[in-house]
């Protein structure tokens, strides 16, 4: 598998967001991108690099991006400028 991109579960966000962000370097993913249409958040996270450390095996480089932006996750580029966030009454 070279990468996942997860949408972040509005009922289960901190699986997406803290156990996975654990999970998948260990599986060996390059590439974990992140994206969190809440309200409050908006956001697109990539996450790469995973290799051991004295923590274990974690994913070395995070980069922020904002729902908008051009996102670039390994060789791929995304196009997050008509992402929705999840209705306020969620």
């Amino acid at each position: 598998m070279l990468m996942v991109v997860e949408v972040v579960s509005r009922t289960n966000s901190l699986t997406d967001i803290r156990d996975k962000l654990h999970d998948y370097p260990r599986m060996g993913i390059p590439l974990y991108v992140v994206v969190d249409p809440r309200k409050e958040k908006k956001s697109v996270t990539v996450h790469s690099d995973p290799s051991e450390g004295p923590d274990g095996v974690r994913y070395r480089k995070k980069v922020p991006y904002a729902f908008g932006d051009t996102v670039t996750a390994g060789r791929w580029t995304l196009d997050t400028s008509s992402l929705k966030s999840y209705p306020a009454d969620w």
